[in-house]
Parts: structure tokens; C-alpha cells; sequence
């Protein structure tokens, strides 16, 4: 095992659910403290360190890693209700955490009526999703700024956001209450829903997403986002989910 990797382990144990400034954990660590600066730094922007006023704490990445029951808790709540949410309307659901400068799925559901992965590609861009957006508009529209801070503008799939004002403007809708929404953004054949979800983790934006293919989000949205926004809400049981309103009642197609 590399040193490098033994420093970076040993950094993050040394780390907690409370921030510690740069200089008190060098301190603390006995280290340099511009090296440790450039490590936290480089940490946060892929997850494993969250940057706030106070200092440094674990993020979201290194939760997993050695998780509390608390942590457990969210991870198997967010894989209850997106299998709940999947089986309730036979498509997609995950739940994104945001990590540092890129996304973290924290559970998934596949569906039965979905698009193949047909022309799929991952992205790094947090925005590039419906669940991204979601996730930036629980943020400060001054940190929203950083994550379209891009030149040139990446091409984002088939009919991706063009620029950075059509980010923000779906940004801005959704923080306003509506659901973010991506069409054909990733995908020709793919639609996607999302909700922010706060009450799920109080220390890290989250959000709650169902996708399918177009035509499909597209004929059952009120209905898909009626049933988001039960599902998002605190303290909603998988019962409850399953149980909701029968006009919101799937009608599966064969």
C-alpha cells in the first residue's frame, strides 16, 4: 500500500461530523500545512471532505466507508423509498447525493418500463441531470455559479442545456418549487423527474429522481410528480408511498 494512500486514510480518520480548521488538524497531524491544504482541497472536490466557514468534515464519499448506524439509516431509507417509487410505477428512481464538485448515487431502482442504454453516457457535470439540478437548488446561488463556470460549454447529449443561463433558469425553477425536468438530455430515448429531498440528510443536498422514456414521463408527469413530492415529504412510510391517493394509480402498459 502507498504511503500517499496511508496519509490520505490516516486524514480522514482524523476527521469527523464536526469541522477542524487547516491549522488545527496540521497541528493535530503534524503535517505541513499548504500540503494539507492542497489535500483537503483536492478531497472535497471529489466528495471526501466537505468545506464550510468552520473548517473540514467527512463528506458524503467517506460516510460509506466505515458508515454509523445514523448514516446506515439514510442509505437504506433512500433505497426503500426509490424501490418503493419503482415499483409503484414500474420505472427508474435513484437517489443522488451531491460530493464535492460531482454527484454521488446513493441507491437505485430499476424499473420495467425504461429505455434501453442505448446512447446513454455518463457525465461529470452535476447540471447534466434532473437530479443535479435538484441538487443545486439547495445551494447559494453563489455556489451555484461555480459549477457552470465552464468555457467551452460541454455538449451535453442530444438536447442538453446550451449555455449556462438555461442551467440557472432550471435551477431557479425548481428552487421555486417546480420539478426539475431533463428530456432527451443524456439520452434520445430518456426523461427524467427530479425532487430536492432535504429532510433526507440534513449535512448534504439530496434529491429524489424517477425516469423513463419521454413519452412516458411526459404523459404521466402530474401524475409522477405528485407522487415525488409524497415521496420526498418527512416522515413518509413506504406504505404510505404505496397506499397514495388511487388517482394517482399506475396504469401499466402492456
Amino acid at each position: 500500500m502507498s504511503r500517499a494512500l496511508l496519509r490520505g486514510l490516516g486524514l480522514l480518520e482524523a476527521l469527523g461530523d464536526e469541522p477542524i480548521g487547516v491549522r488545527a488538524l496540521a497541528r493535530q497531524l503534524g503535517v505541513d500545512k499548504g500540503a494539507l491544504s492542497r489535500t483537503l482541497v483536492a478531497l472535497a472536490d471529489d466528495g471526501w471532505t466537505i468545506r464550510d466557514a468552520r473548517g473540514y468534515r467527512l463528506g458524503p464519499r467517506a460516510r460509506t466507508l466505515g458508515a454509523s448506524a445514523e448514516q446506515r439509516a439514510v442509505g437504506g431509507r433512500a433505497a426503500l423509498i426509490a424501490r418503493t417509487l419503482s415499483e409503484r410505477t414500474g420505472l427508474n428512481a435513484y437517489v443522488v447525493l451531491l460530493a464535492g464538485s460531482g454527484v454521488l448515487l446513493l441507491a437505485a431502482a430499476t424499473g420495467v418500463h425504461v429505455p434501453s442504454a442505448r446512447g446513454w453516457q455518463m457525465r461529470p457535470e452535476v447540471w447534466a441531470t434532473a437530479g443535479g439540478i435538484a441538487l443545486l437548488a439547495q445551494l447559494p446561488a453563489d455556489e451555484v455559479d461555480r459549477f457552470v463556470d465552464q468555457d467551452p460549454w460541454p455538449l451535453v447529449g442530444p438536447a442538453g442545456p446550451r449555455d449556462a443561463d438555461e442551467v440557472l433558469d432550471a435551477v431557479a425553477e425548481t428552487r421555486a418549487g417546480a420539478a426539475a425536468c431533463e428530456r432527451r438530455w443524456t439520452s434520445i430515448d430518456n426523461a427524467c423527474l427530479a425532487r430536492p429531498w432535504p429532510a433526507l440528510d440534513a449535512d448534504v443536498p439530496a434529491a429524489l429522481a424517477i425516469g423513463g422514456f419521454v413519452e412516458e414521463i411526459d404523459r404521466r408527469r402530474p401524475e409522477l410528480e405528485a407522487l415525488l413530492d409524497l415521496a420526498v415529504a418527512p416522515g413518509i412510510t413506504r406504505g404510505a408511498l404505496t397506499a397514495a391517493d388511487t388517482s394517482l394509480s399506475i396504469r401499466r402498459t402492456a
